[in-house]
């Protein structure tokens, strides 16, 4: 391919409609100021999100809980609200400041943290975990919105591979720091005020970890919002926020679908919602865990129904997003990679400690700084690496992530068959380093895929579905297979049985894509409505 179709491919659907949505020539200082503050967002987003993985063992001790209930934790409790929101915050990102946006969402997910800390059992951990994930909802569609703006298209994979060193550095923080404070908890409350040495040690690893993110929302409600053209607002900002949330949040969903459908979007709804509900008891009388599949099926209906609401308020978005085949194949590639690899990612630090008698604060060091090494290597390389493969073949981003679904099962194997933790850490090592490749390449594709108003939105869709079924399926598979067995290895093992349905997937998407032309996806915009 040609470095002058490279670039067409490159800049996808992205013609702007004002001199103020006009892509940047090339980075400000300012910019990289924001990237490194939304990077630090992404931080504090993933230690508050993955910190759950180093205390599961403490959690399961002092709580009474089942791996099921630890998989639901881990993954469930916190996917299915973020995957519920997110879908609403896409199209609120491309309606309002993104910076107030995320100074909220931090201040709620940091909030919620700290809440988990004063849990008294499963449901009280369960619903801060809720919370959590609406906090951390916002994150995505408007750093990914933000920088797509301060960033030229020729740098977006790069930047946003940067902006995902925070899932990798977070957790590596999460778990480092984590496992110190739990391992040293009654040494370090010694030298505190009051009565903090009655504190369990995972209590004041949730209270500790909240706390600091309210200095960064502070930083956020500073940083420069860029200038863009805004759709007509007809609604005050809580009217908006509860018009958009209407779309996906049951049983708000059926007023939305009457005003904008009539009787017939709804009664074709409730059928739907009916089913679902059928799937889902059925599921619970089959395995018993009813807030597992009562979630699931709440995080199912909100995707497809707001997917409708999008088909008849949008037609162009729709069209560019979940009426486009290559963006529904990639998705659903993209999530069950995300279902292998986040199920070994998060029970990780429990094999650890659990299987190779390690300590917390041994594992959550050993682990954390190999992780963000090798993790942060990979998803920089990985950007890079996409940038100068789009040249010549605009398919790089799905074949990257393919590579990352692959290559690393092997050191997976190698990590269940490890006999001590050096083993263990060096496989872990590998793991990560094969695994985390595809984050910046896949998010800079969808981005290009739409027109600069749909960026936030697109970005949400994508990202809703890889965590909801990513994140609620894989930690709680392993988990419930673990409960079943007795054995967290055959639990982990059992994930694979996934990664051909993903292969498949993204090899059709593959294809789809290298004929889904920028002409194609402009015709597809125009015919839907949009004036282009």
């Amino acid at each position: 391919m040609s470095d002058q179709a490279a670039s067409s491919s490159e800049a996808a659907v992205e013609r702007p409609t004002s001199a103020a949505e006009a892509d940047p020539v090339r980075a400000t200082p300012y910019a990289y100021y924001a990237l490194a503050l939304l990077v630090l967002a992404n931080i504090f987003n993933y230690i508050d999100r993955q910190i759950v993985s180093i205390a599961a063992q403490g959690l399961k001790a002092d709580l009474g809980l089942t791996d099921s209930e630890l998989g639901f934790l881990l993954g469930t409790a916190f996917a299915v609200f973020y995957g519920v929101v997110g879908i609403a915050m896409g199209r609120i990102a491309d309606s309002l400041s993104r910076t107030r946006l995320l100074t909220v969402g931090i201040s709620l997910w940091s909030a919620m943290t700290t809440l988990s800390g004063f849990a008294g059992g499963f449901a009280g951990l369960a619903s801060a975990r809720l919370g959590v994930g609406i906090g951390e909802a916002v994150a995505n569609p408007c750093a990914h919105s933000l920088l797509s703006q301060y960033f030229p298209p020729r740098n977006r994979s790069a930047v946003l591979a940067t902006y995902n060193l925070g899932p990798h550095l977070g957790g590596a923080l999460a778990l480092a720091g984590g496992g110190l404070l739990l391992q040293h908890w009654g040494t370090i409350c010694q030298a505190l005020p009051g009565q903090a040495c009655h504190l369990a040690n995972w209590r004041a690893v949730f209270l500790i970890v909240g706390a600091p993110g309210l200095i960064l929302a502070v930083l956020m409600a500073l940083l420069r919002e860029p200038a863009r053209r805004l759709p007509p607002r007809r609604r005050s900002v809580a009217g908006l926020i509860g018009h958009e949330m209407s779309a996906a949040v049951p049983p708000f969903t059926f007023f939305n679908l009457f005003q904008i459908g009539g009787a017939g979007a709804v009664v074709g709804n409730l059928v739907f919602a009916a089913v679902l509900a059928l799937a889902a008891m059925g599921l619970i009388a089959l395995t018993g865990d009813w807030p597992q599949w009562a979630a699931v099926a709440v995080g199912v209906y909100s995707v497809v129904t707001w997917a409708g609401v999008l088909q008849r308020r949008d037609p162009p978005l729709y069209a560019l997003t979940f009426g486009c085949t290559t963006f529904r194949l990639v998705a659903a590639g993209s999530a069950l990679t995300n279902c292998v690899l986040g199920a070994a990612q998060a029970w990780s630090p429990t094999y650890m400690i659990r299987v190779l008698g390690a300590s917390p604060g041994e594992t959550g060091l050993k682990l954390g700084v190999t992780g963000a090494i090798t993790a942060g290597l990979s998803v920089v390389l990985g950007g890079l690496v996409c940038d100068w493969w789009k040249r010549y073949d605009p398919r790089a981003p799905v074949w990257i992530v393919l590579i990352g679904l692959v290559t690393p099962i092997p050191a997976f194997l190698f990590m269940l068959h490890a006999k001590d933790v050096p083993a263990f850490v060096t496989a872990y090592a590998a793991f990560m380093f094969l695994a985390m490749t595809w984050a910046g390449g896949i998010g800079a594709m969808v981005q290009d895929l739409v027109l600069t108003r749909m960026r936030g939105t697109a970005s949400a869709s994508f990202s809703l579905v890889l965590i909801l079924v990513g994140s609620s399926i894989g930690p709680y598979w392993a988990g419930k297979i673990s409960t079943l067995t007795g054995s967290l290895t055959t639990g982990l093992y059992s994930i694979l049985a996934l990664a051909p349905i993903a292969a498949v997937l993204l090899v059709m998407g593959a294809r789809r894509l290298g004929k889904d032309t920028l002409e194609a996806r402009l015709a597809r915009a125009r015919a839907a409505g949009e004036d282009i």
